[in-house]
């Protein structure tokens, strides 16, 4: 499931977006709001009124534990992250690209956008002029740098730590959720198949750019966009024969996955005696890698394969133009 941390300049509907993300997604956004309501017991009105307005505040220990507010926002964020299997999770704000740094089915994005659009913004959403809403601006962000830097040690504006940027000055909140998303998604895919890669013993090629090696199966990946099946070229070898070293003497490299219907494709358009040593192939990894769903596709069967993958879950005509 999909593991999102939202970091965002004030003013730049980095919250809007968060919102929109969690009630697409199904959750709910863990915020510091959410961490402070749920994330330290009973927290007496002093207390919470320091956190709130206190970064140095969160290096001191809980009541009656030797462990600090920071220690339990960490463990309990890092928590939630591990156990997010079953679903999805956006975080909002508290330095999570630091937090979740290297967690490896996280996504990091940062909300931007010009002064001017946060001017705007924030003007309108206190209804005051715009000499009150740069103090505003500039209030806030010195705040949220100093949480981060107190808390963690690190520097929330740096863009290294964030895999997308997304400036508001002309995408709308639901164009930047859509991005999201479908970042997420195929992050997700990614990080599926390299476990399945680390659990089988099989060779990760995902990192690879596409330089397809024959016009065929470039051909096919344009039907294959043509109908918006999703695919992934190549995107793991199956060693499948050793000699008494362990050394590979045989393995195969499917030309496409399809992360939709778990399928593995191998193209050919050899003769028969080098289909005959790809069969051997397939039934070697069938034996070895259970469960793994592997066809070889002739040239002639292109078409009649899109047809059944359109019926059995594919993008209908109608729906090429929306």
């Amino acid at each position: 499931m999909a593991i999102i941390t939202i970091s965002r300049q004030n003013g730049s509907l980095g919250d809007e977006i968060a919102d929109e993300l969690a009630s697409r997604l199904g959750t709910v956004v863990i915020s510091r709001k959410y961490a402070l309501e749920n994330f330290f017991g009973e927290i007496n009105p002093g207390t919470l009124d320091r956190l709130n307005e206190s970064a140095k505040f969160f290096a001191t220990t809980l009541p009656g534990s030797s462990r600090t507010y920071a220690d339990i926002l960490v463990e309990r964020i890092r928590e939630m992250a591990s156990q997010s299997r079953d679903k999805d999770l956006v975080i909002l704000g508290m330095g999570g690209s630091v937090l979740l740094a290297g967690f490896p089915g996280a996504v990091h994005v940062r909300v931007t956008a010009s002064e001017a659009t946060r001017l705007s913004t924030i003007a309108r959403q206190y209804r005051i002029t715009a000499d009150e809403a740069y103090e505003v601006l500039n209030i806030a962000d010195r705040k949220h740098r100093k949480f981060v830097r107190t808390v963690y040690g690190a520097d929330i504006t740096s863009p290294e730590q964030f895999d997308l940027i997304l400036n508001t000055d002309r995408l709308s909140v639901g164009e930047c959720v859509d991005a999201v998303i479908e970042l997420a998604r195929k992050h997700e895919i990614r990080i599926r198949l390299a476990e399945s890669n680390a659990d089988s013993g099989t060779i990760d090629h995902q990192s690879r750019n596409v330089v397809f090696k024959n016009e065929t199966e470039e051909e096919f990946a344009k039907i294959l966009n043509m109908y918006n099946i999703e695919w992934l070229y190549e995107p793991k070898t199956f060693p499948v024969e050793w000699d008494a070293e362990g050394n590979v003497t045989m393995a195969i490299s499917p030309d496409f996955y399809l992360p939709k219907f778990n399928l593995y494709l191998e193209l050919t358009t050899m003769d028969q005696r080098y289909v005959t040593k790809k069969n051997k192939k397939m039934r070697l990894v069938r034996e070895l890698y259970p469960g793994t769903n592997i066809r070889i596709v002739y040239k002639k069967d292109f078409n009649e394969l899109v047809d059944r993958l359109k019926l059995f879950g594919g993008v209908n005509d109608t729906d090429q133009g929306e």
